[in-house]
């Protein structure tokens, strides 16, 4: 018999997941925020003095971190990126890094309301002493001229330890994107400015409702290919909830794209037909995920010859820090769908999975979420269970040798680009073939942390292919490489 759970017992474990994930989203923000401190610095022409302080200030930051610390971690590495640049840290500089700015939604209807929220990172060292003032406006996506001065702020502290609101109308304005700036200055002082994109749009709130209400009155239809599709109409339509949320960034959705592809599967649903049968190309779908019951999006790219007659090759795409499901397929640094286009020249499913927390380094939830996505698409598609590969660049390449790690019986081979990992771990992979990818130039992901790795496969024989570029640098060396990629996994079966 399950023991009941009082209610207190329940709101108490309630803040402990709370507390857990706010600190699991502060540690994220340290690394990704570290991992920039350190390209700016390897990057720069520095003095003997800056890059003695530069190193202790990155120095401070660490043990800060170590200590759970984050919020002094933070004005650390924000002191020492002023220390690379050259600019002095005075109260104004600092708190220009501290700020940060919250919108309580960010898809909007003309003449609504919108509340603001600024607080701060960090604590200063040295408090400004007069007030601020500034005002507020909507400015075009790419910035340049204030559209509308939304309203001003007159005269609040330069502490914003605890949170300031501001209650913001908007002007019945064209749909599209747009930026909301907070800009705040002292009397005689440089101004202290942040933004957000807003999403502005007529009827969309009342679209989504819609759409949500057909899909309801849908789920209780006993029909295999709606349910099959279910979460991935479900992401679609909940993608306006996800961005108010603050979990996928407005900018990259075309949400009247994401409303009428949610709308025509919920059409072939209700006829019993399966909406991705026939589709081909790459696209996006979803699944409920075990961790947590969320829903879980996966880029996905099916070659024009899939026809389910014979079993196809799977490749697993990891993406970099910062990075979504989409990166692989849309980011120029991966040439704006040059691995889609590898993939159908050679006749493979590709597939990118989200991996939630975009500094996760693909551990725990978010290394699940790789496994998940390879048995949602051996679940729908005929896959090859001797050629299913991973590959990924960045923190994808820590990735690709931490996931194959932990599942060596999945993957026939592996293409780490960029990342390092644990080489005492070499061991649990030595029977898969390996190609490693990095730039000697890079100022991110030292190319030490591949060689370190090299050293440990080839000390246990395992058969490894290394391609060290001359010159390159962090971003280059993936898209350079993709051809080199799928040669090394056409070669090799499991």
């Amino acid at each position: 018999m399950i023991p009941m759970v009082s209610f207190r017992t329940r709101i108490a474990l309630a803040v402990v997941l709370l507390a857990t994930t706010l600190r699991a989203q502060d540690a994220a923000q340290v690394l990704s925020t570290s991992v920039a401190f350190n390209t700016l610095k390897n990057s720069a022409t520095l003095t003997v003095e800056q890059r003695a302080e530069a190193d202790g200030l990155g120095k401070m930051a660490r043990e800060s971190a170590a200590a759970g610390r984050y919020g002094e971690a933070l004005k650390n590495l924000a002191h020492g990126m002023a220390v690379v640049r050259g600019t002095q840290w005075t109260p104004t500089t600092a708190l220009t890094a501290a700020l940060t700015m919250k919108l309580d939604r960010v898809v909007l209807e003309p003449s609504s309301a919108v509340k603001i929220t600024l607080g701060q990172l960090f604590p200063l060292d040295q408090p400004i002493e007069g007030k601020l003032s500034g005002t507020v406006a909507l400015l075009p996506l790419a910035g340049g001229v204030p559209l509308k001065v939304l309203r001003a702020v007159d005269a609040v502290a330069g502490d914003f330890t605890a949170p300031v609101t501001l209650d913001v109308a908007l002007p019945d304005i064209a749909d599209g994107n747009y930026r909301i700036a907070v800009s705040l200055a002292e009397a005689s002082g440089k101004p202290i400015a942040k933004n957000a994109a807003v999403r502005i749009e007529k009827g969309l709130a009342k679209r989504v409702a819609e759409d949500k209400a057909a899909m309801r009155a849908l789920a209780s239809k006993e029909n295999d290919a709606l349910r099959a599709a279910m979460p991935s109409i479900e992401y679609r339509i909940g993608l306006v909830d996800l961005a108010n949320a603050h979990e996928v960034n407005v900018e990259r959705v075309d949400f009247d794209a994401e409303l009428k592809d949610a709308e025509t599967m919920l059409a072939a649903g209700e006829e019993g037909r399966d909406p991705f049968a026939a589709r081909r190309g790459d696209f996006r779908k979803a699944y409920r995920s075990n961790v947590d019951d969320t829903l879980q999006p996966y880029r996905i790219f099916v070659p024009a010859s899939y026809d389910g007659s014979k079993p196809y090759p799977l490749v697993v795409a990891l993406h970099g820090m910062g990075g979504d499901e989409n990166s692989y397929f849309d980011s120029r640094v991966y040439g704006s769908g040059a691995f889609a286009k590898e993939a159908e020249r050679r006749g493979y499913i590709a597939v990118c999975p989200k991996g939630r927390n975009p500094a996760s380094m693909y551990a725990g939830p978010a290394e699940t979420d790789v496994l998940d996505v390879v048995a949602e698409v051996r679940r729908a598609y005929r896959i090859d269970p001797g050629r299913i590969y991973l590959t990924g660049h960045s923190m994808g390449g820590y990735g690709t040798w931490s996931v194959a790690m932990s599942h060596p019986e999945l993957f026939a081979a592996i293409a780490p680009v960029s990342g390092g990992g644990n080489p005492a771990g070499m061991a649990k992979i030595a029977k898969i073939p390996e190609l490693v990818v990095h730039g000697d130039n890079d100022k991110t992901v030292s190319v030490e942390q591949s060689r370190k790795m090299v050293a440990a496969a080839k000390a246990l024989e395992v058969e490894i292919k290394y391609v060290e570029i001359a010159g390159g640098d962090h971003l280059s060396a993936a898209l350079r490489t993709f051809t080199d990629v799928f040669d090394w996994f056409d070669a090799h079966k499991r």
